[in-house]
């Protein structure tokens, strides 16, 4: 085959963008040509004429061949354009949210890359706002790999003017300008003023050219660096027909979200007006204005504060009700008499003229005027300190508000709100005015309540002897809680005579000592004997060290009955828990002791050393604790007296407990750190709590003790106590064989 034929024959196998039908077609085609070709070689080989005939044909033959390898060049770059185009249109349809349009400039400027166009600058697409004079611009930078989305005002540069202008005349409008040499840096210098990105590369470019595509409220633009060809505007204006596919998407989009913005807002409305129908009281408008902040809040309003100006039209002064980030006030409603400060004045205005949506700057000296005023001149010098600390603070705050008949709703932010918050405010304001209209009326009910309160005197007599018997009850109640408590007092006094009494006997022994002590020292001074001198000395420092000590102990034992004796501060402290429980364990037992001598039980102590100190008021825990052991061992007690009398009635003997009964009263106190808690435990062998009792025992005045022995207000303390600390007062009995206490108090890790 002819060397030119055959490599025209391999050009085509080896195209992959030929179906195999049009392979099969041109390589026949060759083939054809080849045979051609031979029969042509073969006939000039006969004949000089029939060479040049054959030489024509075969010239004839390769232009054929070369259109048509043209015409194969075409489709294969129909392909690659249609396939870039597609690729657009996946990433159009893909779109998930308006901001995803920068994606589609992204797609857009890769593909017209890889169809070969050359310094691309951005593709951009601008969505223009008339009414407000500005577009959103959504561009991807190609040689930044810089997405954007911006919004830029077209009024304040001629070609930005220019631009919006010539496509806002609608569909298809073409906008081309082109910059050279200094007007592109003085593009580049002015885009450095603005919020637009100033492109660094405009510092060594030569021309700035950019190729914009009007689709009605919306365009499709592209910028380079150098000049496009003919055919690469062209090839720019078809995936403009593709974008059109994206924008309705993204008009879609907006739609979409437009309908689920409405219907969060609409839904934030009724929660107000619901909150408003359900008002009982007047006061309760501090929880509506507070409502109404979350509600502000919860719809992207970036406030710091939300106001009410309720204005009193009589006076022409101000009563402010307020929210922001500290929560709901416990007290809301201030009232600001009429002043001449700007700011009063324009809230009157505003109000005065029922403006639906104003804004306004409050800075400098004029805010430094109103701080001074109104926190120390008006009712707001009633607001906690960290609030008007907080606003004085801010040197410039944007108002922004929306008057109604009540006054005006206004919120306070350190930028400026966009317009659809300001729309926002003003719907908020009118639902708050027919949240103002309850207040009216419930404040007009509660008049007519006060009048009917002053018709009805007599009832009030009444009510107040009533008040007056309650307090007399109350009175008789505090008197038997602190006889509880002198009670308690009086069991331990016998016990703590017991502690001291050893602390003492050591004092009184050593202080002794020490007498005879000094009166060898005083010999062995005489003798001049200075090794026993110092050594007599060395003996009286240790007896006075000894004395220390034991004194030192009686005296905490004092202090601990003084400490439980005295009423409680309220204030916790970090306590010992070990030692607490330990101190009362010991002064309880002795106490008891010191009643009934016969009385003997084992005391069993587990404390967990890793309780260490937690924070509790001592002296109210301590009583707690105390009240379970006393009548840990009363319990025992009792079952030890039981156990004797029924051996004595079966034996018919009068032998004594000791000799005809085992059973030994044993009393356990443990402490244990678990799962950031803190038990406390006490436990008996006593006969254990009847069920039918088990469910009374911490009601007030409930006792199951003889009369005269308790008032039954011991565990109703206890279980008061505990839970004011947080915790839990637990019990767990078995008839006949013996009660768990369980102390439960949380701790910090």
């Amino acid at each position: 085959m002819n060397q030119n034929l055959t490599t025209i024959f391999d050009f085509i196998q080896l195209n992959e963008n030929l179906t195999a039908d049009e392979k099969d077609m041109f390589s026949n085609a060759v083939k054809e040509v080849d045979k051609e070709l031979s029969i042509t070689a073969f006939k000039l080989d006969c004949s000089e004429k029939a060479k040049g005939a054959t030489a024509i044909l075969l010239e004839e033959t390769i232009e054929e061949l070369e259109q048509k390898r043209k015409v194969v060049e075409a489709q294969n770059r129909e392909l690659e354009i249609e396939s870039s185009l597609e690729r657009v249109r996946t990433v159009a349809m893909g779109m998930q949210n308006p901001a995803e349009m920068v994606d589609v400039c992204k797609i857009i400027s890769e593909q017209l890359e890889f169809l070969k166009v050359k310094d691309i600058r951005n593709v951009q697409t601008a969505v223009i706002y008339e009414t407000k004079g500005t577009y959103i611009n959504y561009e991807y930078y190609t040689r930044h790999n810089q997405l954007l989305t911006t919004e830029v005002s077209y009024k304040t540069h001629h070609l930005q003017q220019q631009f919006a202008n010539q496509m806002l005349k609608g569909a298809g409008e073409f906008f081309s300008p082109s910059l050279e040499g200094q007007q592109v840096k003085d593009w580049y210098e002015y885009q450095k003023t603005t919020n637009q990105f100033a492109d660094s590369f405009l510092e060594g470019a030569q021309t700035l050219n950019y190729y914009m595509f009007s689709l009605g409220p919306v365009a499709l633009g592209i910028s380079t660096y150098s000049p496009l060809k003919e055919e690469e505007i062209n090839l720019f204006k078809r995936f403009r027909n593709v974008f059109e596919l994206a924008y309705r998407r993204f008009t879609d989009i907006q739609i979409a979200e437009a309908q689920a913005r409405e219907a969060l807002i609409e839904a934030s409305l009724e929660r107000i007006r619901s909150a408003a129908m359900a008002m009982r009281d007047s006061a309760e408008l501090g929880g509506i204005i507070y409502k109404l902040y979350g509600e502000l809040t919860k719809l992207d309003a970036r406030l710091d504060r939300c106001f009410i100006m309720i204005v009193n039209p009589e006076n022409k002064g101000i009563t402010w009700w307020l929210a922001g980030k500290e929560g709901l006030l416990a007290e809301n409603g201030f009232f600001v008499p009429i002043n001449q400060h700007p700011s009063h004045l324009m809230y009157l205005e505003s109000w005065k003229n029922r403006t639906k949506k104003w804004q306004y700057l409050f800075e400098g000296k004029e805010k430094r005027d109103w701080d001074r005023f109104g926190f120390s001149k008006t009712e707001l010098v009633r607001l906690p300190d960290i609030i008007k600390k907080d606003m004085a603070a801010v040197e410039k705050i944007y108002l922004s508000g929306s008057s109604d008949e009540f006054g005006s709703l206004v919120t306070g932010s350190h930028n400026p709100l966009p317009e659809e918050q300001q729309d926002i405010i003003s719907r908020f304001a009118i639902a708050f005015n027919q949240a103002f209209i309850r207040f009216l009326d419930l404040q007009k009910a509660e008049a007519q309540a006060r009048q009917a309160e002053l018709d009805l005197i007599a009832i009030k007599e009444a009510k107040q002897k009533a008040e007056e018997a309650l307090t007399e009850l109350k009175a008789t109640q505090k008197q038997l809680i602190q006889s509880e408590k002198m009670a308690s007092l009086g069991e331990l006094t016998a016990g703590i005579a017991h502690e001291i009494q050893n602390p003492l006997n050591f004092v009184n022994n050593f202080s002794e000592v020490n007498t005879e002590l000094i009166d060898e020292l005083e010999q062995e001074v005489e003798k001049g004997n200075l090794d026993e001198v110092k050594a007599l000395a060395k003996d009286i420092r240790e007896n006075e060290q000894k004395i220390n000590h034991h004194g030192k102990r009686a005296d905490a034992i004092v202090k601990g009955m003084l400490q439980h004796s005295r009423s409680s501060n309220g204030i916790k402290e970090p306590t010992d828990i070990n030692a607490l429980t330990d101190e009362y364990l010991r002064l309880a037992y002795h106490g008891l002791r010191a009643k009934d001598k016969s009385f003997n039980a084992t005391l069993k102590t587990d404390f967990d050393e890793t309780v260490g100190k937690i924070d509790i008021i001592p002296q109210d825990i301590g009583r707690v604790i105390l009240n379970l052991i006393t009548n840990a061992f009363y319990a025992c007690a009792e079952r030890s007296r039981s156990t004797v009398d029924e051996k004595k009635k079966q034996a018919g003997s009068t032998l004594s407990g000791l000799e005809i009964t085992n059973y030994e009263p044993t009393v356990s106190v443990s402490t244990k750190k678990r799962n950031g808690t803190v038990e406390i435990t006490v436990a008996d062998n006593g006969p254990g709590i009847p069920q039918k009792v088990l469910d009374k025992i911490f009601q007030p005045f409930f006792t199951t003790k003889p009369t005269g022995q308790g008032t039954g207000l011991g565990l109703s303390l206890a279980y008061d106590i505990v839970k004011a600390h947080g915790g839990e007062l637990r019990v767990e009995t078995k008839e006949g064989e013996g009660s768990v206490f369980q102390i439960i108090l949380q701790i910090l890790n």
